[in-house]
């Protein structure tokens, strides 16, 4: 039986490092030998040249010895006189040596410099580039705050070292993040080919091997910036991975607040529904008026840098208590049974007046991140993640037009699930998406339903007329 030879070694092996190392001497022989005969054949004309080169050079060069060392410095008076007329064929190598010697250093007492300077130019405009991006942000902030609620939010926020995933200003969550970061995706640990196979011999399914679902746990924010092909890496088969959707009704439950109480409602969301209220009764510009000081009075970081979020709010009880009773807000407040939808119902009937976004009051994104986010989606055509439970138990409150105290979130937890089993990070009991498709795509079409030639005869023609 005839050996494979092994990589590196053996007959018939060869070493890559080995192959390099002895290119480049041939290399490096070849380039040698090369100038070695083009100064044999041409070596007078070679010193001819490098004379008057050197000639020339030196009736400036002779005023300047010092930036020269002595070897040519003490020969520069007599060189610029006799160079230019001396016989090529008196001198041999050592002679061109010492022209090269000169013209190179010359050469470097010019690029050098050049050199240095631009690298001290290209260190000076990142410099000021990088002050003029903060100097810019920061005369942006001091020009506007004072004109729009939404700068005012984060006049005192350093927006370039805001991190993009971690706090409560980072981006929203895509659905694999936030369900990892809740461990909502479970592992099947017991082998799903040995229950198919039971299944299909009509035996009963071994109930001691399997165990319990295993949820994925120690996915931080850090992690949120991998890339696909590296969660991928780390993740299990997703054949593997379902969603546990009890877990996750119970968490986009949590996102609807609790039933709307005016005094349970914190300072910043009693904020929040002043300006709301105002809106829909006094008109959008008195709105704006009123979320304007707000924003400018609001700090989320104290002195040392910590997360402790302070606004002030004088006046605003008064405003809530002069309005929340008016028939236009009962009427709203009736048909909609938690904090989280009542506020949602606020904002889309002050679209009636004109345009009037979240970000009027974007400082709400640092203490009360879920109700801003649910808010900041509204009017689009799906919800962040982080705001399914509120848009899923909205969206039935519209449709039945009045308050569902029970939480009923399980339409959140389906498009949650149907967007990881898309993504596929989450397979079924039929397999992944793809596997799905592709086993669509090999079975026979279904003529009899989707066919547009249901009923036609394809094999006998018509007769003729």
């Amino acid at each position: 039986m005839a050996m494979n030879p092994q990589k590196g070694g053996g007959q018939g092996g060869s070493d890559p490092q080995m192959d390099s190392m002895i290119f480049g001497v041939v290399i490096i022989g070849t380039i040698y030998l090369m100038c070695w005969l083009l100064w044999k054949s041409n070596n007078e004309i070679i010193l001819s040249t490098l004379f008057q080169v050197v000639g020339f050079m030196s009736k400036g060069l002779q005023y300047v010895p010092w930036i020269f060392p002595d070897k040519y410095a003490d020969n520069f008076g007599n060189w610029a006189v006799s160079l230019q007329v001396a016989i090529p064929g008196n001198y041999g190598w050592p002679a061109a040596k010492q022209m090269i010697g000169v013209i190179t250093h010359t050469l470097s007492l010019v690029f050098v410099p050049l050199i240095i300077l631009r690298v001290k130019l290209l260190r000076r405009t990142h410099i000021t580039n990088k002050f003029v991006r903060y100097f810019n942000l920061d005369k942006l902030k001091a020009i506007n705050a004072s004109r729009y609620a939404a700068v005012a939010s984060v006049q005192h926020e350093n927006l370039l070292k805001i991190p993009v995933h971690e706090g409560p200003l980072a981006t929203a969550r895509s659905p694999i993040d936030y369900a990892l970061e809740n461990k909502l995706v479970v592992v099947q640990s017991n082998a799903v080919g040995s229950g198919a196979l039971r299944a299909m011999f009509g035996m009963k399914a071994n109930s001691k091997k399997e165990s319990k679902p295993k949820p994925i746990t120690g996915w931080t924010s850090k992690k949120m910036r991998w890339s696909v092909a590296e969660r991928r890496r780390v993740m299990p088969n997703p054949n593997q991975c379902r969603l546990d959707t009890v877990k996750t009704d119970a968490l986009l439950a949590q996102q609807l607040g609790g039933l709307f109480n005016i005094d349970s409602l914190d300072r910043f969301e009693r904020c929040v529904l002043a300006i709301l209220l105002t809106a829909n009764t006094s008109g959008l510009g008195p709105a704006r008026e009123l979320a304007l000081p707000l924003a400018m009075s609001y700090k989320r970081l104290d002195a040392k840098g910590r997360h402790n979020p302070v606004i002030n709010d004088k006046g605003v009880d008064g405003i809530i208590k002069k309005l929340i009773n008016k028939p236009k807000i009962r009427d709203i407040t009736r048909k909609h049974a938690f904090k989280s939808t009542v506020f949602m119902a606020l904002l889309e009937s002050s679209w009636k007046k004109g345009v009037f976004i979240a970000a009027e009051f974007l400082w709400l994104k640092g203490v009360n991140r879920g109700l801003y986010i649910a808010l900041d989606a509204l009017g689009g055509d799906r919800p962040f993640v982080e705001g399914l439970g509120t848009w899923g138990h909205y969206m039935l409150e519209v449709q039945q037009k009045k308050a569902v105290k029970t939480p009923c979130v399980e339409a959140g937890t389906d498009a949650l699930q149907v967007m990881l089993f898309d993504e596929e990070w989450i397979g079924s009991e039929d397999g992944l998406a793809s596997e799905i498709a592709a086993r669509k795509a090999i079975d026979g079409g279904q003529d009899d339903e989707y066919s547009p030639t249901k009923g036609i005869d394809l094999f006998t023609p018509p007769p003729r007329p």
